[in-house]
């Protein structure tokens, strides 16, 4: 499915549909914006979009372009992004 997929450059219909699901960050929400959405997706969409950034997105992406960021990396955290902080901002 995932090689028909990308040999006809199309996603099928299925793969581009979600499950939402409303979670409260509040114990008692009271309004719309106390909550926060969680998609399911379908397995084989989520494969298929780890393929396509991990073959083809980041390899033509220049390394240096992520010095400073720690989102989507492998190996990488809140607290990495913490501790680079402090270490940028503290005084020697």
């Amino acid at each position: 499915m995932l090689n028909l997929s990308s040999e006809c450059g199309t996603v099928p219909q299925q793969w581009r549909r979600a499950t939402v699901t409303p979670v409260p960050e509040l114990m008692k929400p009271e309004s719309v914006g106390d909550y926060r959405s969680i998609s399911a997706t379908p397995v084989l969409s989520r494969l298929a979009e780890k393929l396509v950034v991990s073959k083809w997105l980041l390899p033509n992406i220049p390394s240096e372009t992520f010095a400073d960021q720690f989102g989507f990396q492998l190996s990488s955290s809140t607290t990495c992004a913490l501790c680079s902080c402090i270490s940028a901002t503290s005084c020697d």
